[in-house]
This record gives C-alpha cells, sequence and structure tokens, in this order.
C-alpha cells in the first residue's frame, strides 16, 4: 500500500482534499460536488475563493481518517459549490389533476381522515368550519371559530401571522390557531361548541408556528398544544382537561432553575402515523433549528417530563438560523427532514431520513424541495414548479406532475390537494407495489 499525499499507509477515502485541509481537524471548508449523488471534495476558504476568480484547487487523495476528521463537524461547513447528482427512474402514471370548485373563499383546509370518501374540512375566511365532499361538492356547515386576532403582530423573516386548521383523527374536534401568534381554540364539530381556549404564550411566537397536534390515547380525543414557549401539554378535547400537569417548567430571576427547566422553543409538531412518535420543529437561542422526536405515548402513559428530557427524547440535528421546513413521516420511525447542511447559508436542497428509535441518519439525498408528503412507498415534495416523486429507499425521482402544488394529504382517498384561485386541485396517487420499480439508473 503506497503512502497518500496526505502522508499516511491508509485506504483512500470518498473525497479529494486541499492541500491546506491535509492533517486538519474541524476546519472550515468548502464542499465540492462532483454530480455523482451527494459526493463531493473538500477545499478551504482560500481556495474556493481562487475558484471563483478562475483559478481552481489542486485536489489531491486522502486517507478515510483525513477525510473524516475534516468533514465530520457540519458546523465548520461554509458553502456547497457544484451540483449534486439527482437519480432518475421515471415510471408511468396518469399526471390528470382534476378540478372542483370550493363552496366559500377559504382559508385552510386539512383532510377528514376517518374514511375513504374525499371528505376535508374547510375553514372559511370569515371562521365557518364545514364540511366538504369533494366527489359531490356538498358543504355542510359545522362550526364557527372565533379565534382573536393579535394588532401590532410583526412578522418576523417573512413569517406573516395566518390561521391555521387542524382536524381530530375521528372528525369530531377542530383546532383552529393563529400560525406565528398566541391564540387558538379547540371546536366540538359535533355541537358548534368552543371546549378549549389556546394560548400559546407570548415570549416571540412569531418565530415558530403554534404549536399543535391532535392524537388518540385510551379512547379519547386528546390535543396537544404549546402553552408557553417552552411547554407543551396534553388536554382532553371534550372537556378541557389538562391530562400534563407539571411544575415548575419556567422561573424568574433569582429563583431556582427547576430541574426539568426545556431552554427550547417548541415548533410545528407531526404525529407519527401509528402516533408513537412526535415530532416538533423547534429552536434554541444561537438561533438554532433543532428538530426533535419523542414517543407521545410514555408521555402521555405517565411520564409527564417525556417532553423536557424524557429517555425517549432525541435530537436529530441542529441547523444555524433553519427551523420551520418542511418534515414528513415515511413510516412510523422514519421522518423526512428537508434541508443538507447546518447553517442557513449552507444548505443543499435535499431531504434527510432519520429513524427516530435511535435519532441516527438512515439516508439522505439531494432533489426535494417545498412540502414534503409521503404515501404508497413514494415521497412527494411540491416544489415551485409543480409536484416530484420520489423512491425514499434509493433517491430516486420516479416522476413529477407540472403545475400541481398541493398543500394537503388525504391518506383516506389517497390524493393529494391544493387550493388556487378558489378551486381545490386533486390529484390521485398511482398504486405503487412495495418494491416495484427497475433499478437501472442514471444521472441527469
Amino acid at each position: 500500500m503506497d503512502v497518500l499525499p496526505c502522508g499516511h499507509v491508509a485506504v483512500a477515502g470518498t473525497s479529494r482534499m486541499c492541500r491546506h485541509l491535509l492533517g486538519s481537524e474541524g476546519e472550515e471548508h468548502v464542499r465540492l460536488l462532483t454530480g455523482r449523488g451527494l459526493e463531493f471534495d473538500v477545499c478551504c476558504a482560500a481556495c474556493d475563493r481562487a475558484a471563483l476568480d478562475g483559478r481552481p484547487p489542486e485536489l489531491l487523495v486522502a486517507c478515510e481518517g483525513c477525510v473524516a476528521r475534516c468533514t465530520s463537524e457540519d458546523w465548520e461547513l461554509l458553502a456547497w459549490r457544484g451540483e449534486p447528482g439527482i437519480l432518475a427512474r421515471p415510471e408511468p402514471f396518469d399526471t390528470t389533476v382534476a378540478e372542483v370548485p370550493l363552496p366559500v373563499p377559504t382559508a385552510d383546509l386539512v383532510p377528514l381522515t376517518a374514511g375513504s370518501r374525499p371528505l376535508w374540512l374547510l375553514l372559511a375566511e370569515d371562521g365557518r368550519i364545514g364540511r366538504f365532499d369533494a366527489d359531490s361538492g356538498e358543504w355542510d356547515l359545522l362550526a364557527r371559530a372565533t379565534v382573536p386576532d393579535e394588532p401590532g403582530h410583526q412578522p418576523w423573516a417573512g413569517h406573516r401571522m395566518r390561521q391555521r386548521l387542524h382536524a381530530g383523527p375521528l372528525g369530531d374536534f377542530a383546532a383552529v390557531v393563529n400560525d406565528y401568534g398566541q391564540h387558538g381554540q379547540v371546536v366540538d364539530l359535533r355541537t358548534g361548541s368552543v371546549t378549549l381556549t389556546l394560548h400559546g404564550g407570548s415570549y416571540h411566537p412569531e418565530t415558530v408556528p403554534f404549536s399543535l397536534a391532535f392524537a388518540r390515547h385510551q379512547g379519547r380525543t386528546v390535543v396537544i398544544h404549546r402553552t408557553d414557549w417552552n411547554r407543551l401539554d396534553a388536554s382532553d378535547a371534550a372537556s378541557g382537561e389538562l391530562l400534563t400537569r407539571r411544575e415548575p417548567t419556567s422561573y424568574r430571576h433569582g429563583e431556582p432553575r427547576p430541574a426539568h427547566y426545556l431552554d427550547y422553543f417548541h415548533g410545528a409538531l407531526r404525529l407519527s402515523p401509528g402516533g408513537r412518535w412526535i415530532a416538533d420543529d423547534g429552536w434554541v437561542w444561537h438561533p438554532v433549528g433543532m428538530p426533535t422526536v419523542w414517543d407521545a405515548q410514555s408521555w402521555l402513559n405517565g411520564n409527564v417530563w417525556e417532553s423536557e428530557d424524557g429517555p425517549s427524547q432525541h435530537l436529530l440535528c441542529q441547523r444555524g438560523y433553519y427551523w420551520d421546513t418542511p418534515m414528513c413521516w415515511t413510516g412510523e420511525n422514519l421522518l423526512a427532514v428537508s434541508g443538507i447542511g447546518s447553517d442557513d447559508e449552507a444548505m443543499l436542497q435535499g431531504v434527510r431520513i432519520f429513524d427516530v428509535s435511535t435519532g441516527a441518519e438512515a439516508a439522505a439525498f439531494a432533489g426535494p424541495a417545498g412540502a414534503l408528503f409521503a404515501a404508497e412507498d413514494r415521497l412527494y415534495s411540491a416544489a415551485p414548479d409543480g409536484l416530484e416523486v420520489w423512491d425514499p429507499r434509493t433517491g430516486e425521482r420516479t416522476g413529477t406532475v407540472p403545475g400541481f402544488v398541493p398543500t394537503s394529504y388525504h391518506p383516506g382517498a389517497d390524493e393529494l390537494a391544493g387550493i388556487s384561485g378558489g378551486v381545490l386541485r386533486r390529484w390521485a396517487i398511482p398504486r405503487t407495489p412495495l418494491g416495484a420499480g427497475s433499478t437501472a439508473k442514471h444521472y441527469q
């Protein structure tokens, strides 16, 4: 075995390095994509500046250890250069998008998932909440939300406050909240009455959507909701009874810090398909986005501190100035998180998939952009120019639906949908047998 340019007799690494990084550890660097998937070479900041002036760096073979020591800390990544390789494996499917006029000017919609019919819950711009059958066009008024506006709200990073609709798993309860605000309500759709008035705390709510998710636990519908910037609670949706009573979770100047104190701004919540896990897209001060998961059943079954520091909790990754981004579950234990990188200024378009039972990264591939959905063994990304279909096991793009940018997935009806100009646009997800598709690949 020959001595490599790094001075070691060892196996060559997958990345080449400029000579200034040889022997370095945790050095700031630029990753130079080779066009083969996510493969990259690395160079220092000085070589990167020279390359921008037309003087490409000399790249040398280095051993696995030298490459790993240089690139193991994503915090030292300054930028990506070049383009990743996008794998393509086209599959035939119908790209027809159906259009159905909406019965009212609609602010938001969510699926009613307790059945196979394309029933959607609509939030009208005037606060009315109703059930809409996208096949028949029938519209049934169920309740009216009276969530107060928040005068003086100042948008942060372009996020303007807006009302968001959530639906319970059985379709018997709904919640309307002010995303990037403080207020919300839980409504019993059977009676139209408000069962719980929500307040998410007044400390920087403009930085995150209102944390809320519905779940089923021991035969009743439970609403999980933020009650302060660093506290989540679970309440009975029917009675408003608090199910996660615990004190204290905060303190003032001069008081002792509580044992379970959590220095974390809770963000958008996503419950896993089977209801076991909660994914929380929150952040901590620098600011750093820190998507975190924990076992919802352990929390609801007795360990009321599970959301603060429970044994099932896993931090998935850390990204400077980067949170409130698309995520979706691709399985009960697998969560796809958008963005590859550790800082908003050095973020590559794509997804990382984590095994939440361990917190380990299971896969990553470039390409998907926009809102994410998963169904029928495929990952769907609502890119600005249209829907893209991906095989999450291989990272291959298997098709596109041009011009269709959905915002919601109906698992019962197996369709994606979005609102455009007073019309509900719908696309039926094709049936894809598990393991289907050729293994042939090509870059483009």
